[in-house]
């Protein structure tokens, strides 16, 4: 199983509590439509803001392969895209267990 995790920073310009919301519809409508996802949840920081990241998505994959179709799948990369003009900082970490 590989779990990948990125988080990020809304742009202080935009709501936090909006863009969020923005992030989460657009992560979780890949959910049925990118077959290789097992498993996505859009979280919001709720501790140390100003520190910590306000956003993350935490998903599983059965393998690095079903990993790779979710990144390169023209849906992910619209959603990507759409969530870089809404962010200002990303971190992520992908294992396996």
């Amino acid at each position: 199983m590989i779990h990948h995790v990125v988080s990020w920073t809304v742009r202080e310009d935009l709501d936090r509590a909006a863009t969020i919301e923005r992030i989460r519809g657009l992560l979780t409508g890949l959910v049925g439509t990118i077959g290789s996802i097992r498993s996505l949840h859009v979280v919001e920081n709720v501790a140390y803001p100003g520190k910590n990241q306000d956003v993350a998505v935490v998903a599983t994959f059965d393998d690095l392969a079903g990993l790779d179709e979710y990144q390169v799948h023209p849906d992910h990369q619209a959603a990507a895209a759409e969530i870089r003009e809404l962010v200002t900082g990303r971190a992520a970490v992908d294992w396996e267990s």
